[in-house]
């Protein structure tokens, strides 16, 4: 049954851009919203969450189809309005998705495909901050390569918001986890986030203290979200037969990848795409539940959250572009 207001239309803030471009190009306007159709529902948002590849269409690195174009592919809120044909879902119900574009905005209308409930001892912000990350780093560590006591990986941006899930997750799998990080100030915060062992991203000596800490056998799986800055001083430090998996390129693409030389050593690099993993309803609550679980027996600890205003989306796009922050960023409306 459709849940409708009097007023049939009312504006909402958003943030866009009209062309692409630095982080000035983002602007907030007012739109205004219609009411929730067929399967659809209109939700208040609480949270949004800010994600490296949001930067990527922002900038140009990534084409949109038409503008404006309002970024973001994730956010958590209370639904305020239910369209025809929903079930599911009811006025009032917290909820949360992980990828559906246009997320940075006040109140939205979207599809109940894609939503998934907040359990209610996790806060709207904590939703916002893992959906992406969380489900990232879900698939990580139980999906390209599956973690298992006795394993040592390697962590890139381990102070970051994928980086910092995914060394307390393999943590808590039975892993030691070495991690890398940009900047000496993130070094306390990787060994917090779970790391064993943390190194500077350009550590003279890496790849022989890497050695060292797996007794000359190398690491098992590298996890890296950095791409250019570190993708060939990883493969170095692999074991015969262990895996690569690039799944991301905040440093830019690596310049040169030697296919040869890691056949050679039968490595195995994958770049995996979280979309792949969700292809239905029943794997969305499955990275759901997985996720929201390991929040909630305390995997992930106490998550390290960086808010900004919805209003200032420009300058956290300019730090997190800079590398200045650290965990998961996440915007307020």
């Amino acid at each position: 049954m459709s849940n409708k207001n009097k007023e049939v239309s009312y504006p909402s803030g958003s943030v866009s851009i009209s062309r692409q471009g630095d982080p000035s190009v983002l602007t907030y306007s007012q739109e205004v919203l219609g009411e929730p159709g067929p399967g659809e529902v209109k939700i208040r948002q609480a949270a949004i969450g800010l994600n490296f590849v949001d930067t990527y269409f922002r900038s140009g690195m990534f084409p949109v189809k038409a503008f404006p174009y309002v970024p973001g592919i994730e956010a958590a809120g209370v639904i305020e309005e239910t369209g025809p044909w929903v079930t599911d879902f009811k006025v009032g119900d917290r909820v949360a998705y992980h990828f559906i574009p246009g997320a940075y905005a006040e109140v939205r209308i979207v599809g109940t495909h894609q939503l998934v409930h907040v359990p209610d001892n996790v806060s709207l912000e904590e939703a916002a901050a893992v959906m992406v990350k969380g489900f990232t780093a879900r698939m990580l560590v139980k999906e390209t390569y599956k973690v298992k006591p006795g394993d040592v990986v390697l962590v890139h941006a381990a102070a970051g918001g994928v980086g910092s899930l995914v060394s307390k997750w393999a943590k808590a799998l039975g892993a030691t986890v070495i991690g890398t990080v940009g900047h000496a100030n993130k070094k306390k915060i990787a060994l917090e986030n779970g790391a064993d062992h943390v190194f500077l991203t350009h550590c003279e000596g890496f790849a022989k203290s890497v050695l060292e800490i797996t007794g000359g056998r190398g690491v098992d799986a590298v996890f890296d979200g950095v791409g250019k800055d570190t993708f060939s001083e990883s493969t170095g430090v692999i074991k015969r037969g262990g895996k690569i998996v690039l799944y991301g390129s905040s440093s830019g693409q690596p310049e040169h990848i030697d296919h040869a030389a890691l056949r050679a050593r039968s490595i195995n690099m994958l770049t995996p795409v979280l979309n792949a993993y969700i292809s239905d309803y029943d794997s969305l609550h499955l990275f759901a539940r997985d996720t929201f679980s390991a929040l909630q027996s305390g995997i992930f600890g106490k998550l390290n959250i960086t808010a900004y205003p919805l209003s200032e989306a420009a300058q956290a796009h300019k730090d997190i572009e800079s590398r200045e922050t650290t965990g998961s960023v996440i915007m307020i409306p």
